[in-house]
């Protein structure tokens, strides 16, 4: 629950900070639901936080519009933060004890006070889901900081002459920066789905790095990485006592952020929801409130098993069901709260949880991160059963090349028929391990890709090929099990770019603030020592057990319903949903002649695309339901950002 935005004059010229510092406040209030600002202003700097919880470790409330995080005390060093930092108490204790007398037990004051002594190692000492913006008046530097995994946001722009920075990209846009489209970020996110950072949607506004420091002064701008994630497996841990170390660690991790008076959660009915709602009961004296969604289409509703893991550890339930009336209209709202093109719709039903518990709490705790972490995912799942990193046979790769151009040559269109068909399994074939891999999980594989593209945008993809990101993950691994190396590429990746910006967008737009205890820098530690085998396990009939080690620790925990239960994931009844009413939206939307006319995509593919899934004659590959919410959020992304520029 918070908010930062500032200016920074490169060149140290008087600038026209308080209109734009107001405008960049404002566009992104509903991350605070109250609050009023407190802000920093000198002739080369503007800058300002809203943040609630910044005094939530406080034994009495502090009124936010007389907390000064700016103290002498730190001679001259300003703190503002996003997000919440863990163990105020205790540092301030120990800050105190080392000659820094603590005003308050604020965030932002425990910030600047771990600035003063440890300098740009200052994250090194501290931990939470948080992001922070610092002005060392002393050394005329501004330092802006992610928290390891990403789990708050924090972007920056220059233009040589300024630095604008905020939390969410739309603060800089109102700031009157018009930066325009990046095209390879645009390839980027029609290949993997979203774009990695640093790179967004526009050209020349950069995401911080999670676990890094931007630290920017007049000569440049340089970017200081202090956490990534480090598997390095230990043989000597034996299967029970890494349970037993996740066990510890993750109620540890639950204990730690159950700083608020009363305790919620969001409790799907899953493995990793389930887990948190049963450490939360197992620590708390006090009733632990769980927060759940439902649809009314049976096939994708939880609230029963939510309700029966509920009942077994005696947490109170609250339900909400997400209907499809709203779609379409929902689908532009979480655009403007993202920022950008999306194509996680379970976005939509995160909307839903976070509305219902920003009316029940202020801080929430969620379940997201082991399915990346200790392997839950369907593409994992499909990797070890097809074996798909084992090393290829450059004569085979190069005959099914061939063979693949043959069968292009044969099929009109990526539309399902035999010969489409055979394109792409040769196709695939002839590709290295991890580009296929990464292939497979797009929802505008590179057949398809190519078949909507305009040439201008095509070009894009080849001159910077959007697999470089994979394949650079997978090398940095290089020496783990394919498992583990999935797992880090999905760290470095899938949870900053795709599931932490889903989770703090849709919860933020309604002022809640959430932590995951999964992310926990202590649990992950542990997590990333184990072998693949402890997280994936294919048994001796082939069978495969995903977060096997997670459900070792959970299987005193749950009832049999919740143990045994196939995954779900967090969906929505999407292709149903998007062809209500005849699709009337999906053509009023794609087909429109503005939307054609944008010069991505060739407007004859596209109405192939949008008729054959209307018409029920596609399948996963093209079109792909994720693949038209995809084209839906990037057009409705142009109209609400470049269109009126």
């Amino acid at each position: 629950m918070g908010l930062i935005a500032g200016i920074y004059s490169i060149e140290n010229k008087a600038i026209d900070s308080g209109r734009h510092l107001d405008k960049m406040i404002q566009c992104q209030q509903h991350r605070c639901q109250g609050g009023e600002p407190v802000k920093y202003i000198n002739k080369q700097i503007a800058i300002a936080m809203v943040n609630p919880l910044d005094s939530i470790f406080s034994e009495y409330d502090i009124p936010t519009n007389s907390h000064n995080p700016i103290s002498g005390l730190y001679n001259g060093i300003y703190a503002f933060t996003d997000g919440i930092v863990l163990d105020v108490p205790k540092h301030k204790i120990y800050f105190e004890s080392n000659g820094l007398p603590m005003q308050d037990n604020t965030c932002s004051s425990i910030v600047a006070a771990a600035y003063q002594k440890w300098g740009l190692d200052f994250m090194l000492h501290l931990e939470g889901e948080f992001s922070c913006a610092i002005w060392d008046e002393k050394k005329k530097r501004l330092v802006l900081a992610r928290d390891p995994f990403g789990h708050k946001p924090i972007h920056y722009y220059s233009n040589n002459k300024k630095v604008y920075f905020s939390s969410e990209i739309k603060g800089i846009l109102d700031a009157g920066v018009n930066p325009g489209i990046d095209l390879t970020s645009l390839s980027d996110f029609l290949s993997l789905n979203c774009i990695p950072y640093p790179a967004t949607i526009f050209k020349n506004i950069f995401q911080v790095p999670p676990g890094s420091l931007v630290i920017i002064n007049s000569l440049d701008i340089k970017i200081k990485k202090y956490w990534e994630p480090v598997i390095s497996v230990d043989k000597t841990i034996s299967f029970e006592n890494a349970a037993q170390m996740i066990t510890e660690s993750l109620k540890e991790a639950v204990k730690r952020r159950m700083m608020a008076k009363d305790a919620f959660c969001f409790l799907s009915g899953g493995m990793d929801s389930s887990a948190i709602v049963s450490f939360m009961t197992e620590v708390s004296s006090s009733t632990v409130h769980a927060v759940s969604v439902g649809f009314e289409e049976e096939e994708e509703n939880e609230l029963e098993d939510a309700a029966v893991m509920a009942k077994h550890v005696g947490a109170k339930l609250h339900q909400v069901i997400a209907k499809p009336d709203s779609f379409f209209d929902m689908l532009d709202l979480m655009v403007f709260h993202h920022d950008t093109p999306f194509t996680d719709t379970s976005a939509y039903p995160t909307f839903y949880a976070g509305k219902l518990g920003s009316s029940l709490t202020d801080v929430i705790l969620t379940g997201d991160g082991p399915d990346q972490t200790m392997g839950g995912s369907g593409h994992y799942v499909f990797a070890v059963k097809n074996n798909i990193f084992a090393n290829r046979k450059k004569t085979f790769q190069f005959l099914s090349g061939i063979g693949a151009g043959i069968a292009s040559a044969l099929s009109i269109d990526p539309t399902p028929a035999l010969f489409s068909k055979i394109h792409r399994k040769l196709y695939r074939q002839s590709l290295g391990p991890v580009h296929a891999a990464y292939d497979i999980r797009s929802y505008f594989p590179d057949i398809v890709k190519k078949y909507l593209c305009t040439k201008n945008l095509y070009d894009v993809h080849s001159a910077h090929n959007p697999y470089r990101h994979p394949e650079a993950w997978f090398k940095q691994a290089q020496g783990l099990d394919d498992i583990n190396k999935y797992l880090y590429a999905d760290m470095q990746f899938y949870v900053p770019d795709d599931l932490m910006i889903k989770v703090d967008r849709m919860c933020m737009a309604h002022g809640l603030e959430t932590l995951s205890p999964f992310q926990d820098i202590k649990l992950a530690e542990i997590v990333n020592k184990l072998p693949g085998h402890y997280k994936i396990l294919q048994t001796k009939n082939n069978q495969i057990i995903t977060k096997y080690i997670l459900q070792k620790v959970c299987e005193n925990r749950f009832p049999e319903q919740i143990l045994t239960k196939k995954k779900q994931g967090f969906g929505v009844p999407l292709e149903k949903w998007l062809k209500q009413n005849n699709g009337e939206k999906i053509k009023e939307i794609l087909l429109d002649p503005g939307s054609l006319q944008r010069g991505y995509f060739k407007g004859k593919s596209i109405e192939k695309f949008v008729n054959v899934f209307l018409e029920n004659k596609g399948d996963y590959f093209f079109p792909g339901p994720n693949a038209i919410a995809g084209l839906l959020t990037l057009e409705l992304w142009h109209r609400r950002y470049l269109d009126f520029i």
